[in-house]
């Protein structure tokens, strides 16, 4: 086994030991609630006079059940197809496709920039016209974006970025927003299933799917000697969550389109009436837009260090990227244990810590540049995206009211994508500049890690 297939099986074991125990916490947690739900039931059986007491309707075990099978089964898809592109776009159009580095940045600006552009309005459109017909949209614009990548028509290939950047918005604000809205209106608050457990989960199960999508997505390239296979096995991915959003899921709407005051209310969120809105769009500008850059750059950050080692063997990027999401996998977890087991800090306290601790691994990495210390640091990075997300999300769910939330979900989506388009947009060739884009990304997260401090509430 070379190194990066011993990191991948130290992932596993370890990520599998995290996974057994909290499997078992879990039976435990449930059968805990089953014996209070039986008992209830008993006490409930008769009531003075003989006559029966009132039932208690409070949602049960069974209920918060029903709506984990109907969510992430569509999440783990959902999430599959979006995997299965992740560590081939890059090498596609740098490596198969041949095109110059400039080109490729512009590419991936189109995204960006079509992300923010849509984020000004797919949400208040979800909001009004419902979040379920926005999750069955995303499955057909995304699947159209992975046939693009079929052709090598330069115009449908920019077309393609902009309708896959449409779908990450979408991907990013309307799953989150119908999750949310459809917990709050089953009440499952009062059952053993807790909106933090669920982003949790969410992050645990995406990163599973990660690293199989990355161990998938290589057979498949290698199957069929080219990177467009896993866009189509994407399609396949994004047909059975299609099926099960309209069959199983109900709709849920916003105050969209209800009264004008929500929307000015919703906008006063957003020019920083309340500071707690604008410190979440700050954080999510700066760590989810050092995210995407470090997803442009990580690849030829380590082929840049792998020559540095005069290696010119190839490295193989669907194990690095499983690796990656192996660490994203444990972060989540952590993240579980942290905050909902232990409680050893506050969501805030521990957004906080994961902030700053990115900003050190992406420092580091200019002034190390071993290729093993290198895949390390960025594992770090892994780590603490695996622990933002389900921060963000819970800190989300605690400030954004469920009216209006696809609408300022996407609206928060607008400062990061903007960051991204002018990083892209300036993107050069050679190691310098992505050294001076990784310190610049460091910076700005020590000063966010400083404002969450004092602004961010618990």
């Amino acid at each position: 086994m070379d190194f990066y297939q011993i990191n991948l099986a130290a992932s596993v074991l370890v990520n599998g030991s995290m996974v057994y125990r909290q499997y078992r916490q879990d039976k435990r947690a449930d059968l805990s609630e089953r014996i209070q739900g039986f008992d209830a039931e008993n006490n409930n059986g008769a009531g003075d006079g003989g006559h029966p007491a009132k039932v208690d309707t409070a949602p049960t075990a069974s209920s918060a059940k029903q709506f984990t099978n109907i969510f992430f089964p569509v999440y783990v898809l959902v999430w599959g197809a979006d995997w299965l592109q992740g560590p081939f776009i890059y090498t596609l159009y740098k490596d198969e496709k041949k095109l110059p580095e400039e080109i490729v940045a512009r590419l991936f600006t189109t995204g960006f920039l079509a992300g923010a552009i849509s984020a000004l309005f797919v949400g208040s459109l979800a909001d009004r016209f419902g979040r379920k017909n926005a999750c069955l949209a995303y499955c057909a614009i995304t699947s159209l974006s992975c046939l693009s990548v079929l052709s090598n028509n330069i115009s449908i290939l920019f077309a393609g970025r902009a309708l896959g950047g449409l779908g990450t918005t979408l991907m990013y604000t309307v799953f989150e927003a119908w999750m949310v809205t459809e917990y709050n209106q089953r009440a499952l608050e009062g059952t053993s299933l807790k909106l933090s457990s669920i982003f949790g989960r969410m992050i645990t199960l995406s990163s599973v799917v990660a690293v199989l999508a990355g161990l998938v997505g290589q057979v498949f390239v290698s199957w069929t000697g080219t990177n467009c296979a896993p866009f189509v096995a994407s399609i396949c991915c994004l047909i059975p969550a299609s099926f099960i959003i309209a069959r199983k899921w109900s709709e849920n709407f916003g105050d969209s389109g209800s009264a004008p005051k929500e929307k000015k209310d919703s906008l006063k969120l957003l020019l920083g009436v309340d500071k707690q809105v604008l410190t979440l769009g700050l954080t999510s500008c700066c760590f989810e837009g050092s995210m995407y850059l470090f997803i442009f750059f990580w690849s030829p950050a380590l082929k840049s260090s792998h020559l540095l080692a005069h290696q010119h063997s190839a490295l193989p990027f669907g194990i690095i990227f499983a690796s990656f999401m192996g660490a994203m996998m444990l972060g989540s977890m952590l993240f579980t244990k942290i905050l909902t087991d232990k409680r050893w800090m506050t969501c805030r306290e521990l957004l906080q810590t994961v902030v700053v601790l990115a900003s050190g691994s992406l420092l580091c990495t200019v002034f190390f540049r071993s290729e093993y210390v290198t895949f390390w640091l960025f594992c770090v990075f892994e780590l603490c995206v695996g622990m933002y997300f389900p921060a963000m999300g819970y800190q989300k769910g605690k400030v954004v009211g469920d009216g209006e939330r696809a609408h300022i979900y996407g609206l928060l989506r607008i400062p990061f994508n903007i960051f991204v388009v002018v990083a892209l947009s300036l993107t050069k060739e050679g190691d310098a500049y992505r050294e001076t884009i990784f310190m610049t990304c460091s910076g700005l997260l020590l000063i966010v890690g400083a404002v969450v401090g004092v602004f961010l509430h618990d």
